[in-house]
């Protein structure tokens, strides 16, 4: 697989085609790319295509368009700065392309692994603090990720990053959601919005709440911390309505026989989370307090 040289131009400048790029994933429709371009600067470059998986979103192939968008927005609401660099069109306008400023850091579910080789109560634990911190900032502020699950959170020295906003959603949108929302990975939604995804047309576009996310905050770090997929029964890999109906019934992988040590008082905000009942949810933000408080 190799990009465009004219996407490169476009993104970067005319010297841009000589930068190094090399792949770091490709799935569900969307590859990334890491350039690093001879005056020292390093950029994420995503490309989106249509996709065919049924995990994969709606429109897929307008994604980096639609992600574009919404980060401008949320730099326009103070949430984030200087990530977003510029976007465009594919030259045979099958696809779509979103250039990012590379940023430094582990993903979670990496950093995590390493823990369970050497475990320390007090790095989970300011691991997930700021997890919770990076969704809890967005929840202040009204908007909602959408796509919550391990490998979008970078954890850094001095926090977390969230990745991937093409699923966001903002506090008020004008006119109707650029993309049809029905709900990320399967995995890591909440067991309302598998049942809403269940009970409605595939057409049908589906609001999240932050209570809903917040179940998917905790599934990410449930899973980010066992290695093993907070889902009671299934082990597949698969999107499938059995599956959802699964995570409707508000079931999960008990702790005690999934975590890698004993940590108490952190399974049991984990599992605050991880509640059916929506109104005995935290919030993120109180998350964030109560894992800092562990850290």
């Amino acid at each position: 697989m190799t990009i465009h040289p004219q996407i490169l131009a476009d993104a970067f400048g005319p010297d841009a085609p000589d930068a190094r790029v090399s792949l770091v994933a490709d799935r569900r429709g969307t590859a990334l790319w890491h350039v690093r371009r001879g005056n020292g600067d390093q950029h994420a470059l995503k490309i989106t295509t249509a996709c065919s998986d049924p995990q994969g979103h709606v429109d897929s192939e307008r994604l980096a368009l639609v992600e574009a968008q919404l980060l401008k927005a949320l730099e326009r609401d103070g949430v984030i700065a200087g990530f977003y660099h510029q976007h465009g069109e594919l030259p045979d306008h099958k696809g779509s392309w979103l250039a990012l400023r590379w940023l430094p850091g582990e993903e979670a579910d990496t950093a995590f692994a390493k823990l369970r080789h050497t475990p320390s109560d007090r790095t989970a634990a300011s691991y997930a603090a700021a997890m919770a911190a990076a969704v809890a900032d967005l929840h202040d502020n009204g908007w909602r990720h959408g796509d919550m699950q391990e490998v979008h959170f970078l954890l850094h020295d001095d926090g977390a990053h969230l990745l991937d906003f093409a699923m966001a959603q903002p506090p008020a949108p004008a006119g109707p959601a650029p993309v049809t929302y029905r709900g990320a990975y399967d995995f890591f939604n909440s067991p309302e919005l598998a049942a809403r995804r269940l009970a409605t047309r595939p057409t049908e576009h589906l609001e999240l709440t932050t209570s809903s996310e917040v179940w998917s905050l905790c599934a990410t770090i449930y899973a980010c911390w066992t290695g093993i997929y907070p889902i009671s029964e299934k082990n597949t890999q698969l999107s499938t309505p059995a599956l959802r109906a699964e995570l409707a019934q508000g079931h999960y992988r008990d702790l005690t026989t999934t975590r890698p040590w004993q940590f108490p008082a952190f399974e049991n905000t984990i599992m605050a989370g991880l509640t059916k009942d929506r109104a005995q949810r935290p919030t993120a933000r109180q998350l964030h307090h109560q894992f800092q408080e562990l850290s």
